[in-house]
């Protein structure tokens, strides 16, 4: 097993991963030219003075760092002469520091890193490519791209694919995203990747950015309990399935999270076992807390609405309310048997085995469960 973990910047995390097999940190300034996928009012503000200072930090720990350049839209920029002359400074920045991997979407700026700076950073090609097939692999592998971290919303499970990939791959080696809940064959995943870009990206207007994206698959969740088992997640115990068909680079989140969460999920999946509820693992928000009260406040207009939202999952913000469900991770032992075997035919609608098995292994928390609900359905009323 490798590792990729995201950085939160504090120094302290490289200190307390030691002994682990994280062979990469990856990270980003809050905004830059590329953008990326998490919307900068979610993320700390990090000057580069801190940048640098961890860069150095990460290097002399004997880790690499990959700096994210995966925003899926730059607006055509790419295409302009003064932008690339901005961006080849800015490389040649990162490079200076001691950066020495990056994580592209575009193919332009794939070709533009490649042929600059071809012996300098190590490219990954992010998720928000949406590779799901081999065909799609080996462009980007023609490409020069070193690792493709593959589309977990379509193949995470679809071990024959995998497999197939890993096997006529030449020299590209693939990287799983471990630990996220999005949904199975998400409709909104080119839609929300543009709008995270954006919500990134130095000069954009961004004052009154929603993360309606998420709230539609947060509310067809809740709605329909079985989508958080379908979400294409790899358990701590199921890595090993993925290492028995050539797969040993994972991917685990979350760059806004305090280190003590951080280190909690690279233990996870270094030893291989979690006992607790699996939303520790998967979700991208939700584990600092403020002061657990599970007090309703009165939200009428959209803006109010949305941070209310906010406040009771912990959406870049500490959570004051108790997590709405509970996955039972132990439940799930042989869960992914189903899916090695390939038994999984993608017809949801008259297979449910994973229906069945949120049954078996989903608790809700009526107060939470409830409250957010009629929440969504309020702002879903007036958001248009």
């Amino acid at each position: 097993m490798k590792i990729s973990l995201a950085t939160n910047f504090d120094n302290e995390l490289i200190d307390k991963i030691k002994g682990y097999p994280v062979y990469e940190i990856y990270g980003k300034m809050k905004n830059d030219f590329v953008g990326g996928g998490r919307p900068d009012n979610t993320l700390s503000e990090i000057d580069r003075k801190t940048f640098e200072s961890h860069v150095k930090k990460v290097r002399q720990a004997g880790i690499k760092f990959n700096y994210l350049l995966n925003g899926s839209c730059t607006a055509n920029h790419e295409q302009d002469y003064s932008w690339q002359k901005e961006f080849k400074s800015f490389l040649k920045y990162l490079k200076k520091v001691g950066v020495n991997a990056l994580t592209v979407t575009n193919p332009y700026i794939l070709m533009f890193v490649k042929k600059y700076f071809k012996n300098d950073f190590t490219v990954r090609v992010s998720t928000f490519a949406c590779v799901d097939s081999y065909g799609k692999a080996k462009y980007w592998e023609d490409l020069g791209a070193d690792y493709i971290c593959v589309d977990f919303t379509k193949i995470n499970r679809d071990f024959d694919t995998l497999k197939y990939m890993v096997k006529h791959l030449k020299k590209t080696k693939l990287e799983l995203l471990s630990t996220n809940s999005c949904l199975k064959n998400c409709p909104m995943i080119n839609t929300h990747t543009n709008s995270l870009s954006h919500a990134s990206t130095m000069n954009e207007n961004k004052e009154n950015y929603e993360d309606w994206s998420l709230f539609f698959c947060q509310k067809h969740e809740l709605n329909n309990l079985e989508e958080y088992i379908k979400s294409p997640w790899i358990r701590p115990e199921d890595v090993k399935y993925y290492e028995d068909i050539g797969i040993e680079h994972i991917k685990i989140t979350e760059r806004h999270f305090p280190t003590s969460e951080l280190v909690k999920r690279v233990r996870a999946y270094a030893e291989r076992k979690y006992d607790g509820n699996l939303l520790d693992l998967i979700q991208g928000h939700g584990c600092e807390v403020k002061e657990i009260n599970n007090k309703e406040k009165k939200a009428a207009t959209r803006q109010a609405i949305y941070q209310e939202i906010r406040r009771v999952r912990g959406l870049g913000v500490p959570r004051e309310f108790d997590r709405h469900i509970y996955i039972d991770n132990k439940k799930l032992d042989g869960f992914i048997e189903f899916f090695i075997k390939g038994n999984c035919t993608g017809n949801c609608q008259n297979c449910g085995y994973c229906k069945k098995i949120a049954q078996n292994t989903i608790v809700k928390n009526d107060i939470t469960y409830n409250y957010l609900k009629k929440l969504y359905d309020k702002y879903d009323e007036v958001k248009m």
